[in-house]
């Protein structure tokens, strides 16, 4: 059953400089169903904005239900869409971001919490932006998904932080292993301007934007120096070409918006955007991510098409490298499976920052009362690493995590083969790469599985 939709809920709050409009997005579900943005919820906003241009109100803040601010379109809407519709869907947006950003007062986003994709789309679209410290993810992963941010993000993101920084967030963030900032790394990188405590976020937001108002800050329109964005972005595609071979459109087609941000008006900018999305939605790269989508999230957790034959169990995972995607992977292993779970990196450095890393959150559990201290003290007790490959010996499944590159992940499995057993399940994690030709070289290429996570793992259980 899907999730109720996303509304965006008004609320007056009277301050000393006059009344400032409070507005919630909230899906009345917990963290575990973040807000996204759907038809309806598009509709809720429509009406919002409506009761703000007819009000006399001194500011906006917008803000997201706990933990969550937003994290963007509603994939349920992606699949099997027609050039036209994924059109529709884009001028909606805009339409509606554009209002907002037109608004005779000052407006602020204070992102509470996970922020993706329109979440951080529709933040940009304010005049400020608080972020908390406590947030973890703030991206704008759309290329790790075959599109491209389509609701203004290529325009107002080279704008705000320049051509470099906007290059690395909006391509080269998603296409190593979907990396997302922190709070403190977002606003060190220009996107939000005051880093605020999650104790008092709110009201520390609320005495940031009554600030600007007192101040007469009034609209901003940041204007970025991009005269250096043709040959950043030439760079980039000399990278792609190195990495991709220039299989996937989408992060071309990124890297030709933001080049275009530098010369088009916003409102051309916006119909590029339009154009990129009707092509790249329906293609098959971006279907594929909706097809995993509705795999797991729909027809897996139903029981539809699993097969008579009684799986085998799982004992020991290992996962091939310490990163961040690593570290998720091997979390979400322990929390789901309870099994030991073994990680291998260059160093011990790395093993020891990742198991160390895995330990605190079972820690942070702990401390939120989502998990109890005996429990966390079993799992931390479960996971290992080392720098050997011997380390996957027993192992029933490997998943690998490496960097984005078809000799590296191919010489990673010819390694595996040696250590762990014939029936021992090799999976990639790749978003982009054959995953055929992977095992192609291998003893036993059957084995060989994509199971294609998206980051945040625990919020996004995507294969």
């Amino acid at each position: 059953m899907a999730s109720p939709a996303t509304q965006f809920k008004l609320q007056r709050v009277d301050t000393r400089v006059g009344p400032v409009a409070l507005v919630t997005m909230d899906n009345g579900e917990d963290w575990q169903k973040p807000n996204t943005f759907g038809e309806q919820a598009l509709r809720s906003l429509d009406e919002v904005l409506g009761r703000s241009q007819a009000q006399d109100w001194r500011g906006l803040l917008l803000t997201g239900k706990p933990f969550v601010f937003a994290v963007g379109a509603d994939i349920d809407e992606f699949g099997e869409i027609t050039p036209e519709r994924a059109r529709q869907g884009g001028e909606a947006g805009h339409e509606l971001f554009s209002r907002l950003r037109d608004l005779s007062f000052v407006t602020l986003a204070a992102i509470n919490g996970a922020a993706l994709g329109g979440g951080v789309e529709i933040a940009l679209h304010c005049d400020y932006r608080t972020i908390s410290s406590s947030v973890r993810h703030f991206a704008c992963p759309e290329v790790f998904l075959g599109l491209i941010p389509g609701w203004g993000g290529t325009q107002l993101i080279p704008k705000l932080v320049g051509a470099e920084q906007a290059v690395k967030f909006i391509v080269e963030n998603p296409l190593r292993q979907n990396r997302m900032l922190t709070g403190p790394q977002a606003f060190e990188q220009g996107f939000a301007d005051a880093l605020l405590e999650p104790v008092e976020f709110l009201d520390e937001s609320l005495a940031f934007l009554l600030e600007k108002i007192e101040t007469g800050g009034g609209k901003v329109r940041p204007e970025a120096d991009l005269s250096d964005v043709g040959e950043i972005t030439r760079k980039a595609r000399a990278r792609l070409d190195g990495q991709l071979h220039g299989a996937a459109p989408a992060p071309y087609r990124a890297l030709d918006l933001i080049e275009g941000a530098a010369t088009w008006s916003l409102e051309e900018g916006y119909r590029a955007e339009e154009d990129a999305l009707a092509e790249l939605l329906p293609g098959p790269q971006a279907q594929a991510s909706v097809y995993a989508f509705n795999l797991v999230e729909r027809r897996a957790k139903r029981g539809v098409g699993i097969p008579d034959t009684k799986p085998r169990r799982i004992q020991k995972i290992g996962i091939v490298g310490a990163g961040l995607m690593a570290r998720q992977l091997g979390l979400l292993a322990l929390r789901r499976l309870e099994v030991p779970v073994v990680l291998r990196d260059l160093t011990q450095d790395q093993v020891d920052e990742a198991v160390a890393w895995i330990e605190s959150e079972l820690d942070e559990l702990v401390s939120k009362g989502r998990l109890g201290e005996g429990k966390a003290r079993f799992l931390g007790s479960l996971v290992t690493g080392g720098t050997g490959w011997s380390v996957f010996a027993g192992c029933d499944l490997v998943l690998e995590a490496v960097f984005e590159e078809m000799s590296v992940k191919k010489e990673v499995f010819a390694e595996l083969e040696r250590v762990v057993s014939p029936e021992c399940v090799l999976a990639t994690n790749t978003s982009s790469l054959s995953v055929t030709e992977m095992g192609a070289d291998l003893e036993h290429p059957e084995r060989v599985v994509g199971m294609h996570f998206f980051n945040p793992v625990a919020i996004l259980p995507l294969v």
